[in-house]
């Protein structure tokens, strides 16, 4: 039997990039678990952040956070150590107290210009993203990375990357935010979880999609079988190489998001319709 692991990102993907707003992709979401699929978040947002979406999604899988800092997974799903009261986190990479040495030691040695999350209040996040007061102290309550709001120059920018990479870290450029965080990615977090759902289910051929909107999506996109790119007129256009099937919807954010998935639904369940029948 075939089945999809879905991995998403949010921000862009998902949910709008102005508003948020996820309605567009409830059907398709309504689906996929209906048909027994698996929709898994894998965001640069925190665990507290996602948590609360994946109750508003009704969502008990496992979900990637902070581009692949960490995996969270909750009772009873792969990956899970068997405490049936508590998620088990998996931390992939460097932790947050360490991330901030470096980038505060960075900025006092050579003067950058910008603003870290650790930087900010709630309210300064809120009026940055657009989040409520709520949903931006979620976002400050990091795991395994630090988003960074640049306010200095290109060239600025390029040698501090240098300078993380030579500290061990990396940085990664999402929708709105320069991520500075360990050597892992959003892709590790794909290939953690996928093996995990192999070793747990190993009769079901598990078709692993994933879909995002920006660069630091293509990591899941190259190590996925399928991977969607979602249209967002809010960024830049970047390469993208190494993907084995690659989908393009032509309309951006939770509509191309559904559109997608209902495509990649339909042949799944034409897949399994020919093996019933042989």
């Amino acid at each position: 039997m075939k089945k999809l692991l879905v991995f998403t990102d949010l921000d862009g993907t998902l949910l709008d990039h102005k508003t948020y707003d996820y309605a567009p992709a409830l059907p398709a979401i309504a689906q996929l678990q209906q048909n027994g699929h698996v929709l898994i978040l894998n965001s640069s947002k925190t665990q507290a952040e996602q948590a609360a979406l994946r109750e508003e999604l009704g969502n008990t899988a496992p979900f990637v956070v902070e581009n692949g800092a960490a995996i969270v997974c909750p009772p009873n799903t792969p990956g899970h150590n068997g405490d049936t009261t508590t998620a088990t986190v998996h931390v992939l990479a460097a932790d947050y107290p360490h991330i901030r040495d470096v980038v505060q030691r960075l900025q006092q040695e050579k003067g950058y210009r910008f603003r870290g999350f650790g930087d900010m209040t709630a309210a300064d996040i809120a009026q940055i993203t657009g989040l409520n007061h709520p949903a931006a102290t979620a976002a400050k309550q990091r795991t395994g990375s630090e988003p960074l709001l640049w306010e200095d120059t290109d060239n600025a920018r390029n040698t501090f990357i240098t300078q993380v990479e030579a500290a061990g870290l990396q940085a990664t450029q999402g929708g709105r935010f320069l991520h500075i965080m360990g050597k892992t990615d959003k892709g590790a977090g794909v290939q953690w979880l996928a093996e995990r759902y192999r070793q747990a289910s190993p009769t079901v051929t598990w078709q692993v999609v994933a879909l995002g909107d920006s660069p630091n999506d293509l990591p899941m996109l190259q190590v996925a079988d399928v991977g969607v790119l979602i249209a967002n007129p809010h960024r830049n256009a970047f390469a993208i190489a190494d993907i084995p099937r690659l989908l393009k919807p032509n309309v951006p954010g939770p509509q191309g998001w559904a559109a997608a998935i209902a495509q990649l639904l339909n042949e799944a369940a034409a897949d399994n319709t020919g093996k019933n029948e042989e």
